[in-house]
C-alpha cells in the first residue's frame, strides 16, 4: 500500500532537514570515536522521528510505515556522512 502524499511530503521534508544537518557538521581536530559518532547520529535520526511522528498522518498502520519509510531515508543519508567520519578518523 502507497503512502498518503502528506506523509510522503513530511518525509521530503524531513529528509532535506537532516541533509542540512549533516552537511553543517564540521569534522575538526577534536573528534569523538567512531562509536560515539554513530550514536550521535542515531540520536539525530529518533529525534527527527520523534519530531515527525506526531505530524504524520492516516491509521495508526499508515503512520508507522511512514516513520519507518523516514528512518529508513535518514539511515541512508547517514551512512555518507560516517563512512567520511570513519575516513578522517583512519587519517589522524
Amino acid at each position: 500500500m502507497a503512502l498518503l502524499q502528506a506523509n510522503k511530503d513530511l518525509i521530503s521534508t524531513g529528509m532535506k532537514e537532516f541533509r542540512v544537518l549533516l552537511d553543517q557538521q564540521v569534522i575538526g581536530n577534536k573528534s569523538v570515536s567512531e562509536e560515539d559518532m554513530a550514536t550521535v547520529v542515531d540520536d539525530w535520526v529518533s529525534f527527527y522521528i520523534n519530531y515527525y511522528r506526531p505530524r504524520m498522518s492516516g491509521d495508526p498502520q499508515e503512520q508507522d510505515r511512514a516513520l519507518q519509510e523516514l528512518r529508513r531515508e535518514l539511515n541512508t543519508l547517514a551512512h555518507p556522512f560516517l563512512e567520511k567520519y570513519r575516513a578522517f578518523l583512519k587519517s589522524l
